[in-house]
């Protein structure tokens, strides 16, 4: 199983790449954006988990989103915003979870336990 992790921001990026890789033990791939992702993934396939900044520059989260469940409809795909408005558009856009920023170790495992471990999906 592969999670792709997408933020501009290095210090979010890499608190998630390690809360990740600590808490499921699985293969965590960083990228700095959503063009670069996007690229990565129409060369060597969508990961199985997406987690990613909403705001992001070149490729928004839902732009990302909207491409990924494109090439491959199973991908989990969880966002991210520090607006809180913004949950209801990525839902409506087909993310099957939303964080609010700040968030911590604890939300962000109960949501990887969930897709990772339980197998479960859904919007949340």
């Amino acid at each position: 199983m592969k999670i792709a992790v997408v933020d501009a921001d290095p210090i979010v990026r890499d608190f998630v790449v390690g809360t990740l890789m600590y808490s499921v033990n699985r293969e965590v791939l960083p990228f700095e954006n959503g063009l670069d992702a996007l690229i990565y993934f129409e060369d060597y396939g969508a990961p199985d988990i997406i987690v990613g900044d909403v705001n992001m520059e070149d490729l928004t989260g839902t732009e990302l989103l909207d491409k990924v469940k494109g090439l491959n409809r199973g991908t989990i795909v969880i966002l991210y915003s520090d607006l809180p408005d913004k949950e209801e558009v990525v839902k409506t856009a087909g993310a099957d979870a939303f964080l609010a920023k700040p968030f911590g170790v604890s939300e962000l495992f109960s949501l990887v336990q969930r897709f990772v471990v339980d197998g479960r999906s859904g919007n949340a």
